[in-house]
């Protein structure tokens, strides 16, 4: 005797795969800030009810990346004030993660963690920005993972949606492949060493020049043509 699906389970299956979509639409600037989410033409497109749609875009209100107002739901506005918020907070995270990481990290976690070093250190070499993007992902993830903590990790991640929303502005310009490339291996020579003080201190210097470079790409090219968000 087979047991039938509940309807709640398709709606929890359409709700994931909606929220999913949106979220790497809107993180990969593909859905723009202001950009109108309406539940029928969301429910239109995924041939799905409204239910999943809605809980979908409840879930993007609650992670910041949409908003409500009188318009309804729209992908969330973001300040340069934001973002410096934003950075903080991931910079406090990451920080506690590359510590964690020093103590906690076992050989295999090190020798993965030199391996995507090399790859992002031979994108640079051969000035590959697309391939140093997913080498600095992969460098960050990882290390998210290491600790070994799950709480920390669930906020990591929430972070790293919101902030992969302009992160890609910040390795433009000449010259900041190749300093943030030495930024990471500073990084990661600190945690491989098992010190835990200078892996969080690699860490927190390097995501405050992350900031002070994304800030300003973003006030000096950016939010003049887009206006005062993003």
């Amino acid at each position: 005797m087979s047991i039938r699906p509940k309807c709640s389970d398709f709606d929890q299956t359409h709700t994931a795969d909606v929220y999913e979509t949106l979220k790497a639409e809107i993180t990969s600037g593909l859905l723009q800030p202001r950009e109108r989410l309406t539940e029928e033409a969301l429910a239109a497109r995924f041939k799905v009810s409204r239910t999943p749609i809605r809980e979908a875009l409840q879930r993007l209100v609650n992670e910041g990346l949409a908003e409500t107002g009188a318009g309804g739901v729209s992908v969330a506005v973001l300040s340069v004030e934001d973002i410096r918020d934003l950075e903080q907070a991931n910079r406090a995270l990451q920080s506690l993660a590359a510590e964690l990481a020093s103590a906690k990290g076992s050989a295999e976690d090190m020798a993965k963690l030199e391996e995507w070093m090399q790859q992002m250190e031979a994108c640079t070499e051969r000035e590959d920005t697309e391939g140093w993007i997913a080498a600095d992902h992969a460098i960050h993830r990882h290390l998210f993972l290491m600790p070994g903590n799950r709480w920390l990790l669930k906020l990591l991640l929430q972070m790293e949606a919101l902030v992969a929303r302009v992160r890609h502005f910040g390795i433009r310009g000449p010259g900041r492949m190749k300093e943030a490339t030495q930024e990471h291996r500073t990084v990661v020579n600190a945690i491989k060493s098992r010190d835990p003080e200078a892996a969080r201190r690699a860490m927190h210097d390097h995501l405050r020049r992350v900031e002070q470079h994304l800030v300003h790409i973003l006030e000096t090219f950016i939010v003049p043509l887009k206006g005062e968000g993003l």
